[in-house]
């Protein structure tokens, strides 16, 4: 293991706590989806102490105009959850399909059919470009652009499902 990334996973383990106090409206550039890039938000959280599935849950809660306090529903899985297994990507995606679907109540057939659907797709689409767990993952790492990739296959995503009604 580089040295970097024993580096990452130890500071998203001790970060894990500290992420969730975080001001999340540092970040005022939250525009909504017309020019609204998830990519950009995700690099620059990644950038402002935002790890993996924060990152990218952020990114899509600002795209779908959520509250951004969700996010901190996230916090405790970066770093494949502190321990090299899923890759934070992965879930922070999969928590982002699930919000962007709408299924907040159980009796919501129709949602969980849709985000059902699309976190297959976000799955198998993750499979075919990265390893799903952290420690699967070659050195050097693209970190950064493993979120960048996540967050526009996501807002492709969400632009061809809300195009179609």
């Amino acid at each position: 293991m580089s040295p970097n990334r024993r580096e990452f996973l130890g500071l998203s383990c001790s970060c894990l706590g500290f992420l969730a106090a975080l001001d999340l409206k540092a970040f005022p550039e939250q525009s909504g989806p017309e020019g609204a890039s998830m990519v950009q938000w995700t690099s620059q959280h990644l950038n402002g102490g935002f790890w993996s599935a924060d990152s990218l849950l952020l990114s899509a809660v600002k795209y779908l105009k959520k509250p951004e306090e969700i996010v901190s529903v996230a916090t405790g899985f970066g770093g494949g959850m502190g321990r090299k297994e899923l890759c934070g990507f992965v879930t922070g995606g999969v928590m982002a399909i699930g919000l962007f679907s709408g299924a907040a109540k159980g009796g919501d057939k129709a949602g969980r059919q849709k985000c059902q659907r699309l976190t297959k797709e976000y799955l198998y689409w993750w499979a075919k470009t990265n390893p799903l767990h952290c420690g699967e993952i070659k050195q050097p790492c693209d970190y950064k652009g493993m979120g960048e990739k996540a967050s526009e296959f996501i807002q492709k995503l969400f632009e061809r499902e809300s195009q179609k009604g």
